[in-house]
């Protein structure tokens, strides 16, 4: 997504070195060389500072080339912070406009990705809401299939399935309480995984529960069934699973 001015990249807004040349006009080369020049200031206060390299200093600055007519040229992509050091220094009404004209195109481009992003969350909330209840229609069968076979406390399966996901993907601790709320304060990458293992968890109890397993056994292949797909997105421990060894003693 991009306009004149900006675009996003990775939910980064970013501009360039040529682009301010042209706005501000100024040479690329002299944006260039002002750009290196606080490099190396910034290089500097950080060494000043003792912030050692293997700590990694936030990248404000991006070396880039393009070629043209086969020849390699360098440019430098920047975001806010860097594009507002930049252009401190340039001095003028027409530098002033241009300022102005550049800080509201980054405005611009940040009310647009948040509104994508709140789009993008409230329709994964409502997939989450429409998936969590699958799972929870087939958690119902599962007890009632548990039960026929002779289960007294079938009906903690609801709250040890659910559990069992939550530890699989290392959303919560050993012996953690989770609140009613708690799956409205994942991130968007971790209710992703979360929907994934629900989808799979359902699946194996379906499956399991029509080939006419034991209900024990379905749910240990439901459990092995989230296990090997959190390894799969996340490295994760071996999942004890205490709860379902206790549920029928």
């Amino acid at each position: 997504m991009e306009n004149e001015l900006v675009r996003s990249y990775r939910n980064e807004i970013l501009t360039n070195s040529m682009i301010i040349a042209e706005k501000f006009g100024k040479s690329h080369k002299d944006v260039l060389r002002k750009i290196d020049n606080l490099q190396k200031d910034l290089s500097n206060l950080m060494a000043q500072k003792n912030v050692m390299k293997k700590n990694k200093e936030i990248e404000i600055f991006k070396e880039r080339t393009r070629t043209v007519r086969g020849r390699k040229f360098r440019y430098v992509e920047m975001n806010k912070p860097a594009f507002t050091l930049l252009v401190m220094g340039f001095t003028g009404k027409k530098a002033l406009e241009w300022r102005r004209t550049f800080n509201a195109a980054f405005y611009q481009m940040e009310h647009i990705l948040l509104n994508n992003a709140n789009l993008e969350w409230k329709q994964n909330r409502e997939q989450g809401k429409q998936i969590r209840l699958g799972l929870t229609d087939t958690i119902k069968d599962f007890v009632d299939y548990a039960t026929s076979q002779g289960s007294k406390s079938a009906f903690r399966y609801y709250s040890i399935i659910t559990e069992m996901t939550y530890k699989a993907l290392r959303l919560i601790e050993k012996n953690e309480k989770v609140s009613k709320d708690f799956r409205n304060t994942l991130e968007m990458m971790d209710l992703h995984m979360l929907l994934s293992a629900e989808m799979t968890a359902r699946k194996a109890l379906a499956e399991s529960m029509k080939k006419g397993l034991h209900y024990k056994d379905c749910y240990q292949v439901a459990k092995q069934k989230v296990l090997e797909l959190a390894d799969l997105m996340i490295m994760t421990p071996k999942l004890t699973d205490n709860k379902s060894k206790l549920i029928e003693k």
